[in-house]
């Protein structure tokens, strides 16, 4: 037939890393479950009234000092969250820090009656403190049960 095999050596294209990102909205290499060192106060909407009050400021003098408009501080002093560049703006004209370093919300701090250090022992027997307790309990009525029992059909 005289057909004849050619045989080709595949070649590694040397790949650019700039090609491997996702395109798009948002920003690009960025870990979004990471967290920052820092996060806005629990209490941020009280220090900066009480901030705003000791200079004598009104709502409406504090918008205008940072180009915002007053509904946007009421709604931050009423504790709704407010964008990150109006939290800077804030806390740059009133000298206050309303960011804190960020904790764990599963770190919790246990204490004991005593003066003495709290050992393993004592925190496997607070579950079962609790659960005594529970024990002691007077069951309430359920739901649907009248007090006065069943309904007699008397005639």
């Amino acid at each position: 037939m005289g057909l004849s095999v050619e045989r080709q050596i595949p070649t590694v294209m040397p790949s650019n890393p700039a090609s491997y990102q996702v395109t798009g909205k948002g920003l690009t290499g960025i870990d979004i479950m990471t967290k920052d060192p820092e996060e806005l106060a629990d209490d941020f909407h009280t220090r900066i009234r009480a901030a705003r009050k000791a200079k004598g400021w009104s709502q409406g003098d504090l918008a205008r000092r940072i180009n915002e408009r007053a509904n946007t501080i009421q709604k931050v002093e009423n504790g709704i969250r407010p964008t990150d560049s109006v939290i800077r703006k804030i806390g740059k004209i009133l000298n206050l820090r309303l960011f804190v370093d960020s904790m764990p919300k599963n770190a919790r701090m246990m204490t004991s009656d005593d003066s003495r250090e709290m050992t393993i022992s004592d925190a496997r027997d607070i579950p079962q403190e609790a659960e005594r307790s529970r024990k002691g309990k007077k069951k309430g009525r359920r739901l649907g049960v009248s007090r006065s029992g069943a309904r007699s059909r008397r005639q």
